[in-house]
């Protein structure tokens, strides 16, 4: 027999206009996990976030609930079963398979690091995160969208990185284990889950940083590079690590979107990598008591803000990063990758042997510890043509390595890299020393003995797509990093 569970987390919410049932169903005696109520989204919360319609339900299995389309036609979301899969080194959760009925059509969907949502006779859903991840109220967060509205609004959200080609440097998305800081995800490491924002990294001091949002600033301290600017609802957007943050910026400033506010650093606790991360809290309170929204996926609203703002329309995704041990089988999937323009009709995974796959994806073994580097290529039906790179940590099986370092590349421009001018290169290395550092351009010139953070400057002489390929040692283990430079007539 099913019940209705009375829940105050399931009542009534209006979205744009119209009202929206969230009511969920259990089997007889089941009870619903307790939780932080920092770690959910309350429709009163998700009502105030002016920026997408998006709104967040929790479902235990057996569950359902009800969300109204704009047209007034309801789709009743059951979840049937879930499964998570973690790594076999540290242990964290790096996916998790999650089964639905939509009006009683079932629909697999893939909760995972850089997965967009889905779109299914008129609703977009995304399984944001499952209590594998962070102890929510129920097995599973849904987000739920009215498909003909946007992701975000980016009239009122852009992306903060002008100039900026995502996915030309590391990224930490939502629910990821960090992978780019001093000893991420080694077993004498950090081990952690990246769910509270996302980081882009970029070229310290060089590359500027906007404001995405309209607002006035709340939070400001210059030697941790940390901002925070609050809209006029109280939802607020983080940006930290910046290098610097521009005069007139303090406590009481009005901010526009699209202002620029500072220079993408390493202050405060960046784990030793330049990068920005742009976090977000529900409210001005939620800020002070330092409640950072672990349940906002922030990755689909800032590909659509940089989407919109780059025009950019097929990109390559490769990750998220992988940690194994010798011997055991690596599963790649490329299928998050992103085309607006045209259907992506080929993909090609290439690996460090000289090994390939086509197909979006693939399965590898390695065999010997160290620092690898696969890539993703993509075609679309328009002829584009783009790559990504998917980093792997390999540990020996009978007695893994407590650290293996990963070697940290940055440059400057990413987006607009032209023929014959000079591009700014720095290179370091993450959790150990390493050694012989030598950088491929892709174009015939190789730079040997490199001295880390060192900054270099190459000029590429033709237009095309260039993989710069970072190589060194680290107690006899091999360590790789690559990333694509895109240059222009």
């Amino acid at each position: 027999m099913m019940k209705i569970i009375k829940d105050i987390r399931f009542g009534l919410v209006f979205c744009a206009g119209l009202l929206l049932l969230a009511s969920a169903f259990s089997l007889e005696g089941e009870e619903a996990a307790a939780s932080d109520p920092s770690h959910e989204i309350t429709p009163d919360q998700a009502a105030k976030i002016k920026y997408s319609t998006q709104r967040f339900v929790y479902l235990d299995i057996g569950e359902s609930c009800e969300f109204r389309l704009k047209g007034g036609t309801k789709k009743r979301i059951s979840l049937l079963s879930v499964k998570e899969y973690e790594d076999p080194v540290i242990h964290l959760t790096r996916r998790a398979d999650v089964q639905i009925e939509i009006d009683g059509k079932p629909v697999n969907l893939t909760c995972a690091p850089y997965v967009m949502p889905t779109e299914v006779d008129g609703l977009r859903i995304q399984a944001d995160t499952t209590s594998a991840w962070l102890e929510i109220p129920k097995r599973v967060q849904l987000s739920l969208w009215d498909a003909s509205e946007p992701i975000v609004d980016t009239n009122l959200f852009c992306f903060p990185l002008p100039g900026y080609r995502l996915f030309s440097h590391g990224m930490q998305a939502y629910n990821e284990p960090v992978h780019l800081g001093d000893r991420d995800g080694d077993p004498q490491g950090q081990r952690f889950y990246h769910n509270y924002g996302v980081d882009f990294a970029g070229y310290e001091g060089r590359q500027k940083v906007l404001s995405c949002i309209d607002g006035v600033v709340v939070q400001v301290d210059h030697e941790q590079g940390s901002l925070s600017i609050c809209d006029d609802r109280g939802f607020v957007l983080y940006y930290g690590h910046l290098d610097s943050i521009l005069s007139g910026i303090e406590v009481g400033s009005p901010v526009k979107q699209g202002q620029w506010v500072g220079m993408l650093g390493r202050r405060g606790a960046s784990g030793n990598f330049s990068h920005l991360h742009v976090g977000a809290y529900v409210s001005e309170s939620a800020m002070n008591m330092d409640h950072s929204s672990r349940n906002l996926n922030l990755y689909p609203w800032l590909v659509a803000a940089y989407s919109k703002d780059s025009g950019s329309g097929l990109c390559a995704v490769a990750g998220p990063h992988k940690t194994t041990l010798t011997g055991d089988k690596v599963l790649f999937d490329g299928s998050s990758s992103i085309a607006s323009k045209s259907n992506i009709n080929s993909f090609k995974w290439e690996f460090h042997d000289g090994t390939s796959a086509n197909g979006p994806i693939a399965e590898k073994v390695y065999d010997k510890p160290g620092c690898y580097i696969a890539a993703l290529w993509v075609k679309d039906g328009a002829g584009a043509v783009d790559v990504d790179f998917c980093r792997v940590k390999v540990y020996s099986r009978s007695a893994p390595e407590d650290v293996i370092p990963t070697l940290f590349a940055t440059y400057y421009p990413s987006a607009e890299v032209y023929v014959g001018e000079p591009v700014n290169f720095r290179v370091w290395p993450q959790g150990m020393e390493v050694e012989n550092i030598r950088i491929e351009f892709g174009d015939g010139t190789i730079l040997r003995d490199y001295r880390p953070y060192s900054a270099i400057t190459h000029k590429f002489n033709k237009p095309g797509i260039y993989v710069v390929t970072v190589t060194g040692s680290a107690d006899n283990l091999p360590v790789t990093q690559k990333v694509k430079v895109i240059v222009r007539e």
